[in-house]
């Protein structure tokens, strides 16, 4: 992204002309990118009070750029926010701190920071597009059963990335995304440790269904004959159906 650009500056310009004081909006939006996710998180870096912060946070909200997330399949009051664009994700991850020596032409601590933190990005970019996918899939059809309710999962430092699930038959589908290369080795383990922690979600009774889905898995073919069901970049291009 180069200063001449129109994607180095819409972001800015959007907010500029959105509010008449942006600063604020800039700050809460890079804590956001980077990983301050909890209102008080949030406030701490902005040097806020939590209560004003949550009424920026909504207003962020309703703009669509933020979207606030509770943890599917129980009841909480206390949500993460999380970006809804993913542009603007990119654009205050790692453009907003080096705006101006960017637009000075002095880029290298903007290339340092992309170089060491952009496949940590790519990581939340892929779980979104995965989660998008797989709504996609659920319209064609081709997913175990039509679930009507999707998110993420999280109690007490236990977390699983994607849940999908439909209360009324009681089928539920945990997802694990990695933006990682696998051995086959790791990949069981992850399957396994996800089948542990679907174990706290109280979801007695119901038929669960175990995924992963990561950048490349070694030794996929033999995992998917052992019953796992592995998903990776390869089979992106191809029409898929999730048993």
């Amino acid at each position: 992204m180069t200063p001449n650009s129109f994607l180095f500056r819409e972001a800015k310009e959007l907010l500029e002309e959105e509010f008449r004081e942006p600063e604020t909006y800039y700050t809460l939006l890079e804590a956001v990118a980077r990983e301050k996710t909890r209102v008080n998180e949030i406030a701490q870096y902005a040097f806020l009070e939590p209560k004003n912060t949550a009424r920026y946070l909504r207003i962020l909200e309703d703009l669509d750029i933020l979207k606030r997330e509770l943890p599917i399949g129980k009841k909480a009051k206390k949500g993460i926010y999380r970006f809804r664009d993913l542009y603007f994700a990119f654009w205050f991850r790692f453009v907003a701190p080096y705006f101006e020596e960017i637009e000075s032409g002095f880029s290298e601590g903007a290339l340092e920071d992309f170089n060491a933190g952009f496949s940590q990005y790519l990581g939340g970019a892929f779980e979104e597009i995965v989660r998008q996918f797989l709504i996609e899939l659920k319209e064609m059809g081709k997913l175990p059963f039509h679930f009507t309710k999707i998110g993420r999962w999280w109690h007490k430092g236990e977390e699983i990335d994607i849940v999908a699930l439909n209360e009324r038959e009681k089928k539920v589908l945990l997802v694990e995304v990695k933006w990682k290369e696998l051995r086959d080795r790791e990949a069981r383990d992850i399957l396994r440790d996800l089948e542990r922690k679907a174990k706290f979600m109280n979801l007695n009774g119901w038929e669960k269904s175990y995924r992963l889905v990561a950048k490349r898995v070694e030794g996929k073919r033999d995992l998917k004959r052992e019953g796992w069901f592995i998903w990776d970049l390869e089979d992106f291009g191809e029409p898929l159906a999730i048993h």
